[in-house]
């Protein structure tokens, strides 16, 4: 008898245990459905993607989205990747942080205003480092936060300096979605963001005046990789008013961008000519 409760114990427990593992493999297909664009799906697309019932999907969602994998869009009621995503995202990009740090700490130092490094993730930027005093009403950025490509500097920057094929999925997918306008001040036009993006191609910065959030003006530049290819994008946030003389955007900007040179050297980026 004691030999059968054993077996039947241990039966039970790998049967258990296979149940779970069967879970787990599910949660991750479910996150792997949204590689593709337009990494926004549905229970119905995940249900087709997966090949398993909506009730299934139903259920993975809704653990995923309680524990940040997922969140829902409230208009459209679809699912994209979370900010628990984003912020092992960040924690991936080790390398990059640790090269990003001091040269971001001194921009901050110097210029008194939060800087950020934001990487493409799933067709967002997404924050992967800051230096921010822990009290200001700019440092309203997380780690793991995303910020618009067609208003914000960074965004710009990472849309503008990527290769052209990823450029072009990125630029249809914003024509085929609209321009959310954010602030007053956002670019709505598609044919007007084109043109700013082949500007911020041509000068290697982007500006935010006012377009992503009210009252606040940011610059950014791309940071590159050994191989010379755009891998993030390093911007400052500060009050509007700060920026009302020209002289003044031009000194942060050639401050950014020698942030953004500084963080490429350390990447192994060695600039030619």
């Amino acid at each position: 008898m004691g030999d059968g409760n054993g077996g039947g114990g241990a039966s039970g427990a790998t049967a258990r245990s296979g149940a779970q593992l069967r879970s787990v493999r599910r949660a991750l297909a479910a996150l792997r459905a949204f590689e593709p664009p337009p990494h926004s799906l549905g229970v119905s697309e995940i249900s087709r993607a997966l090949g398993l019932s909506k009730g299934t999907v139903h259920l993975l969602t809704k653990v995923l989205e309680g524990e940040g994998f997922l969140e829902r869009d409230a208009a459209t009621g679809k699912f994209q990747l979370g900010p628990a995503i984003h912020i092992l995202t960040a924690a991936a990009r080790r390398d990059l942080r640790l090269a990003a740090r001091e040269p971001m700490h001194r921009l901050y130092t110097e210029t008194s205003f939060p800087a950020y490094l934001a990487v493409l993730l799933a067709d967002r930027a997404v924050i992967v480092e800051k230096a921010a005093p822990t009290l200001s009403f700019l440092a309203i950025l997380d780690v793991g936060a995303p910020m618009p490509l067609h208003s914000s500097a960074a965004g710009k920057v990472l849309l503008a300096c990527s290769p052209a094929e990823t450029r072009a999925r990125l630029l249809g997918a914003l024509k085929r979605s609209g321009l959310e306008p954010m602030t007053p001040g956002t670019i709505t036009s598609f044919d007007a963001l084109r043109a700013e993006i082949e500007k911020v191609a041509r000068d290697g910065f982007a500006l935010d005046r006012e377009e992503s959030l009210p009252g606040v003006f940011c610059v950014a530049a791309p940071v590159r990789g050994a191989d010379g290819e755009m891998t993030a994008a390093v911007s400052v946030a500060a009050p509007a008013p700060a920026f009302e003389d020209a002289g003044q955007i031009e000194l942060v900007r050639d401050m950014v961008r020698r942030t953004a040179e500084a963080i490429s050297y350390r990447l192994g980026y060695r600039a030619t000519g």
